[in-house]
């Protein structure tokens, strides 16, 4: 039996960055922390996962966790962590035989020992708010900030009881007090020590992004590496990785302001690497899927990108780049890219669907339909980013800033190039706040096709519905840029990305399903 503890909220320190939410709820490689808590749980297990009782899981988390047959516990506010494990084990029906593992909610390790009387430390060398354990005494000591770290061995949130109702005995008879019940327990029943190496701990801010640097996600075609302050990042893919080099590099100096510092590139016959600084801050698709934030403080995060925006406008170019065209990026793109889909998947682009029992266009109309509602060329170019959505953008709450990651580097005709039109960087961006890309990316949706028919539904929240009208707002002020045209140039864009996720056909469907719930939104816009 495994218990996550994760029944009280996050520290001030996290709330001012994520909003309110439970540790195990954290966002960590574009998932919640729970997703990869349980998976280092052993299959047939059964798992209980305490919450704050107000939490609101959410239907697609909820979901999750139902196909994880985790059992939810909601407990009331503000117990101590004795009382919260006492309380949660009440509610349990258990087999006092069976051992219970308790692992909480901020903790993550790379395996979880299956020794079923243990307590897990891991060797730190700073000092901060955690209990100690005692080589000597072999004992539990909790942090008190007037003493300085005896140890250097602390205890790392997962432990194991062979003796359940022992541990409740003991917490109880500690007044409630977690880490004296386990000096009880261990000294009637004593716990075998293990060391783990491999801890992440994101119980706290500074430990948070730390943690979250040694777990990395990558696409397919390159390998990214992180160690220090530096992430490398490699590809046989040479000319690619070659090109966002150059960017980094020939960027003119006011905007480099907006990017990690480039350190180093290596060129060889079958590869490129290049490294650029590690910055400990959180990307806007983990924020956007996965935090709390109330509406206004995104329109912070929003200035931020309108103000880049703005300030790469700053620096144009009176070359000619054919490749830069509206058309081109929308229209042509979009025909090329769908016949390619339909030519790996055997679809029918001209056949009609219905759409959440709705009858509708074919993808092929669809394509067309939106077109007329696509902002005209000004022709203008200046910097570009190329590929400007959440994924992509980092921000800082300090001083309420961003920092700009994978530029793409390369014009429509693959050949380096800095520049473009803005309208891409904002069509890129609304692809992530209007979109909702991000969403579908994190698995937030339902999709089905049956024959020709396509249901599809996903996280819509009165939260991101307040957060899209800030930002329709100020593309529109700051740019010129009207709702209906961030719709249209969302339906390319969805439809252009479908050969490019072969690998998961149920994402491909969200895209499609995605591009008609942003029709509906277009037409919706004109009636009114």
């Amino acid at each position: 039996m495994y218990l996550i503890t994760s029944a009280a909220y996050i520290g001030s320190d996290l709330q001012s960055e994520f909003g309110q939410l439970p540790p195990s709820f954290l966002p960590v490689g574009n998932k919640r922390l729970f997703h990869h808590q349980i998976s280092k749980i052993p299959q047939g297990e059964q798992i209980y996962l305490t919450l704050p009782e107000d939490f609101d899981i959410g239907p697609y988390d909820a979901q999750s966790l139902a196909d994880y047959q985790v059992t939810i516990l909601k407990l009331p506010l503000y117990l101590s962590l004795g009382k919260s494990i006492n309380y949660a084990l009440n509610l349990i029906e258990f087999d006092p035989q069976e051992p219970l593992y308790i692992l909480h909610g901020d903790t993550l390790l790379d395996e979880l020992p299956q020794h079923s009387n243990m307590l897990c430390v891991s060797e730190v060398e700073t000092n901060y708010e955690w209990t100690e354990y005692d080589q000597t005494s072999q004992q539990l000591k909790p942090y008190q900030a007037d003493n300085q770290q005896q140890s250097s061995y602390i205890v790392n949130g997962f432990f194991s009881f062979a003796s359940p109702k022992k541990l409740i005995k003991h917490i109880t008879i500690a007044n409630w007090d977690f880490i004296e019940g386990i000096n009880g327990y261990h000294q009637e029943q004593p716990l075998t020590v293990i060391n783990c190496e491999q801890w992440y701990d994101f119980g706290h801010s500074q430990t948070y992004y730390n943690a979250k640097s040694k777990m990395t996600t990558q696409r397919a075609f390159n390998e990214m590496s992180i160690s220090k302050h530096v992430v490398t990042k490699r590809s046989h893919k040479a000319f690619k990785l070659a090109a966002e080099k150059n960017w980094y590099q020939v960027l003119p100096g006011y905007l480099k302001i907006y990017t990690p510092q480039l350190l180093n590139s290596v060129q060889q016959d079958d590869y490129f690497e290049y490294s650029i600084e590690y910055l400990h801050l959180t990307a806007l698709n983990e924020l956007y899927a996965f935090s709390q934030l109330p509406a206004f403080a995104w329109q912070q995060i929003i200035d931020a990108c309108c103000q880049f925006i703005t300030d790469a406008q700053q620096y144009p170019t009176t070359s000619v780049i054919p490749s830069a065209a509206l058309t081109q990026l929308f229209q042509q793109k979009t025909a090329s890219r769908l016949a390619q889909f339909a030519q790996e998947n055997q679809f029918d682009l001209d056949m009609p669907l219905i759409v959440n029992g709705e009858a509708s266009l074919s993808i092929n109309q669809l394509s067309h339909a939106s077109e007329p509602w696509l902002p005209k060329d000004n022709q203008i170019l200046n910097v570009l980013h190329g590929d400007f959505c959440f994924s992509n953008i980092l921000f800082d709450f300090r001083t309420r800033a961003i920092k700009v990651i994978d530029p793409r580097g390369i014009d429509g005709d693959n050949q380096a190039c800095i520049f473009g039109n803005s309208l891409y960087d904002i069509a890129k961006l609304a692809h992530s706040v209007i979109g909702l890309y991000d969403l579908i990316i994190a698995g937030y949706f339902t999709v089905e096709l049956v024959d020709n028919r396509l249901n599809f539904s996903i996280a819509e929240t009165p939260n991101r519905e307040q957060i899209i009208s800030l930002f329709n707002h100020r593309i529109a002020k700051s740019f010129g840029v009207s709702y209906t045209q961030m719709l249209a140039m969302q339906i390319q864009l969805f439809l252009s990305m479908l050969p490019l996720h072969a690998d998961r056909p149920e994402r491909q469907l969200a895209f499609i399903g995605n591009a008609y719930r942003l029709y509906q939104l277009l037409l919706g816009e004109e009636a009114a």
